[in-house]
């Protein structure tokens, strides 16, 4: 309703026009007259009325996360991030009373509560957590692209987890990988004792050992990245926000010697590494270790198990953790530290702690 109140102006007494807009601000203006202020206000009742009727029908599910997933392909995340976005959204839009095609706001808290539960039950909680994880990001991007408003509606408690620690090969397991990496047996032949030389599978795993690299940072190396008058060999990561990044760690004798063999065989290729049965870079291959270890007699591990073996040889040898950070090239000191598996430091803290006390407790009962 209109009312009259002094004018800050002018000192005088005079009509205002106020309304109150649906986000809960207050809208005045000054008008000549009651009448006239009464007419502006139906006039913008009748306009925010007629937004409010014309205001685009909300995103569907499938919408919404279809625009996310092209949103983070554009933006270069890391190929196993968006393979198992995709799971996540695929398997949630499977769930009974859930449709593609249903407005975003109108899937239920309830309904992703129930899914991830079974998620837990029949997998695990660290599963359920990590497609928990992708649905709240799901909405998270789609406030920001304006798509969505509002807290996330399924916001479901996180699950209990067990976290076991990282299997780390011992030195001498990963010796005895190294040794047998060259023969592979023949594909398709009734003997399991006849192989085939491929010596390139040997300089990969002095790649992984020496670099620390990720699985995926050693199967798209290319030569350009390989430095050998600097002494420097670069690896490309995808798991900053930033997208895809490179950073120059140094490249060893050993591993220099290594690649320059490997260069005589691939090194008018792109790639450093060949996969021998595609004639393509290696795109998964995350077996081929664990076959490896299967030949040599070794408990079972994988191309990221070696990078907690290289991070521990290099706390063994006394390089500062700050070197160690640079070299496994992670942000943050802290998850560099999760990857240092020596106790040295902390048993002689402890023995220096307690050690002297019971010495003393002894010497004063016998006294």
């Amino acid at each position: 309703m209109p009312i009259k109140r002094k004018n800050r102006k002018t000192g005088r007494m005079q009509w205002f026009g106020r309304i109150t807009l649906p986000d809960g601000r207050r809208k005045e203006r000054l008008m000549p007259t009651k009448r006239a202020a009464m007419e502006w206000e139906a006039l913008i009742r009748q306009k925010l009325s007629e937004c409010s009727s014309t205001r685009t029908p909300a995103v569907s599910l499938h919408t919404l996360m279809t625009k996310h997933l092209l949103a983070l392909d554009a933006k270069g995340v890391a190929k196993g991030t968006y393979d198992d976005k995709t799971l996540a959204f695929t398997e949630l839009l499977d769930w009974p009373g859930v449709s593609p095609v249903m407005p975003v706001d109108e899937l239920a808290h309830d309904a992703v509560r129930q899914w991830l539960d079974h998620i837990a039950e029949t997998r695990s909680g660290h599963r359920a957590n990590t497609f928990r994880k992708h649905i709240m990001r799901l909405w998270s991007w789609g406030r920001r692209a304006r798509l969505v408003d509002g807290d996330c509606p399924w916001d479901v408690e996180p699950y209990k987890q067990d976290r076991s620690e990282k299997y780390v090969p011992p030195e001498e397991d990963f010796w005895a990988v190294y040794a047998i990496a060259e023969q592979v047996p023949k594909p398709f032949h009734h003997s399991n004792s006849e192989t085939i030389s491929q010596p390139h599978r040997r300089r990969m795993m002095l790649a992984y050992l020496h670099t620390a690299a990720r699985r995926s940072e050693i199967f798209n190396l290319k030569w350009e990245d390989v430095d050998f008058r600097n002494g420097r060999i670069r690896l490309y990561t995808r798991k900053r926000a930033s997208g895809r990044e490179g950073d120059w760690i140094p490249l060893t004798d050993q591993l220099a010697q290594a690649l320059r063999e490997q260069r005589l065989e691939t090194g008018w290729r792109e790639h450093v590494f060949i996969n021998p049965a595609t004639d393509k870079p290696y795109a998964y291959a995350n077996d081929m270790v664990r076959k490896m270890c299967l030949r040599a007699g070794v408990r079972l591990f994988g191309f990221h198990s070696i990078r907690h073996l290289s991070a521990s040889l290099l706390d063994q040898a006394g390089v500062p953790l700050a070197t160690i950070q640079m070299i496994l090239r992670h942000t943050s000191a802290t998850t560099t530290a999760r990857y240092v598996h020596s106790i040295k430091d902390a048993t002689e803290a402890v023995n220096k702690a307690f050690g002297g006390k019971v010495l003393e407790m002894k010497k004063a009962s016998s006294g």
